[in-house]
């Protein structure tokens, strides 16, 4: 038996390799009832039929029965009457893919001298004549092929009494015993062929003609308006005027005034100022004009006679300067200048801070007493530390001096003035920008880089500031052109243009109206050109 029960997990294991798991769409509707045979029992000569009927949406009762009564070569025999009704519930229809069942089993029985192997030699040498019956639960999977056909696979595990007699081999066998068993194990095993009544093939879906559609309208598209926005030809500068500046943190001897180049880091800042004026001085198409040095001072000690010291150690700087040139800023002015104490830096450098006592050193910086009188105040917060503070991180960056190189700038040809364009921008003026952009094909990178450039060089002028927002709006960049527009400041018939065009990118066609009214001839000209736009909108 053991071996018997082995052959059975053998089909069981095998059995998944046979069933088809693949969802079905399918084209027809399901059976109400069938009959099917089991094609392992089919194998064994054993006569088979089974009847299943669908009971609701997910449910059926199977029942189906063995006979053999025959007799092989040698006595060999496997006669048996077997029935074997089944409640079936199905997961997705009935009689359509995964379902579970629960069954019952009797059986009359009379086999021997069965083969070895798989039966062992005790099946082979005996017979056993007896009765079985049981109960179990089982799973299986349903194909449809169509309306009629399918297959089935089901494997069941349960429970067996089992009641028989034991005798020789023979027809007439001795009785051996008679014995009682109980088996937990395999019930039952299939794979059916099913025949259905009562589904139907799909019907063929119909097939309606749609009449043609009506030849579409052709409407033309609107108008596109051609706008333009307006650039302005810069003023040409009949001398161009720069200058170069910077500040450098001289340190002197207590009360002192003189230059010591030596002392402390004085030769670093020195070299700050000989570098801007050399840096002009060297360039031939540069020459200084003036050379400007203002001094402050920090508050320690009494304003007036910090003003007094700022004066002399700028005019000690100024004089330094002019000594160290050797007559090369003969045809230069240079000027000098004491500023005194520097209470505005320090209000900056005191906003910037995490001071302890912020607020309370602004209100005395701010307050319009008397500097002396600030001072005292400031030393008098707290215990003292934030004064000490003050005067340790603060002060220093007060006592500097200021300075600004004044020169002026020969006119430049175009193709020199690219180069300078790359390298000193600032040197260039408007006028020669403009010539230098109407060189190259307008919407080209180089084209736009000269405008943008004359706007950040320039920020403060008007006309670079239009003619970076003509360029922005002519590539339609809303965004840009609004910034660059945010800055002018005379609002002549050239901004009015450049706003309605503005409008109209942004999609507002009114206000772009309004402005072009106040743009003169070019915004005549683009009005009229939205006036059409509307027009064929209206004719749509």
């Amino acid at each position: 038996m053991k071996r018997q029960t082995r052959l059975i997990l053998a089909v069981l294991l095998l059995l998944p390799e046979v069933v088809l798991v693949q969802a079905q769409d399918r084209d027809f509707t399901l059976p109400r009832w069938g009959v099917k045979t089991n094609l392992l029992y089919d194998a064994t000569a054993t006569i088979n039929l089974g009847v299943e009927v669908r009971t609701g949406q997910h449910t059926s009762i199977d029942l189906s029965g063995n006979y053999n009564n025959w007799e092989f070569k040698n006595d060999r025999k496997w006669k048996h009457y077997l029935v074997q009704p089944e409640f079936r519930y199905w997961l997705n229809e009935t009689f359509d893919g995964h379902f579970f069942g629960a069954h019952a089993l009797w059986a009359l029985y009379n086999v021997g001298n069965l083969p070895k192997p798989p039966f062992s030699e005790y099946m082979k040498t005996h017979r056993f004549e007896g009765w079985l019956g049981g109960i179990g639960a089982s799973y299986g999977y349903r194909y449809n092929f169509d309306h009629r056909w399918a297959v089935e696979g089901t494997i069941g595990l349960g429970y067996v009494y089992k009641h028989y007699d034991v005798f020789n081999c023979g027809k007439c066998g001795e009785l051996l015993a008679t014995e009682s068993k109980n088996y937990f194990g395999p019930t039952k095993v299939g794979i059916s062929l099913i025949f259905g009544f009562g589904g139907k093939s799909a019907e063929p879906a119909p097939v309606y003609l749609t009449p043609p559609p009506p030849p579409a309208v052709q409407t033309p598209p609107p108008y596109e308006p051609v706008l333009r926005a307006g650039y302005v030809i810069p003023d040409a500068e009949q001398v161009k005027v720069r200058s170069q500046s910077g500040s450098a943190y001289l340190e002197f001897v207590v009360d002192r005034s003189e230059i010591v180049p030596g002392f402390r880091n004085n030769a670093s800042e020195l070299q700050k100022i000989y570098s801007t004026v050399q840096l002009v001085h060297d360039n031939p198409d540069m020459t200084i004009t003036s050379i400007s040095i203002e001094g402050y001072a920090s508050p320690e000690g009494s304003y007036d006679y910090n003003l007094a010291l700022s004066e002399r150690r700028s005019t000690a700087l100024r004089n330094h300067v002019r000594s160290v040139s050797n007559g090369g800023l003969a045809a230069a002015s240079i000027t000098s200048r004491g500023e005194g104490e520097d209470w505005a830096t320090l209000d900056s450098l005191v906003s910037a801070s995490r001071l302890f006592d912020k607020n309370a050193v602004l209100s005395i910086i701010r307050s319009r007493i008397d500097p002396d009188l600030r001072e005292a105040r400031l030393k008098q917060l707290g215990d003292g530390s934030t004064y000490r503070q003050i005067f340790a991180e603060f002060y220093p960056q007060l006592r500097r001096s200021d300075y600004r190189v004044g020169y002026t700038v020969t006119p430049f040809t175009v193709e020199k003035g690219k180069d300078v364009l790359r390298t000193r921008p600032g040197d260039l003026s408007l006028n020669e920008m403009f010539l230098i952009a109407s060189t190259y094909s307008e919407g080209s990178a180089e084209f736009n880089e000269v405008f943008e450039t004359a706007a950040n060089v320039f920020p403060a002028s008007d006309v670079a500031n239009l003619n970076a927002a003509a360029n922005a709006l002519n590539r339609r960049d809303a965004a840009s052109a609004a910034r660059y527009l945010g800055r002018v400041k005379q609002q002549g018939e050239t901004y009015w243009n450049d706003m309605g065009l503005l409008a109209w990118l942004q999609g507002d066609k009114q206000r772009a109206s309004e402005c072009f009214a106040r743009g003169g001839a070019l915004g005549a000209a683009n009005a009229a050109e939205l006036l059409k736009h509307m027009q064929s909108l209206t004719d749509r």
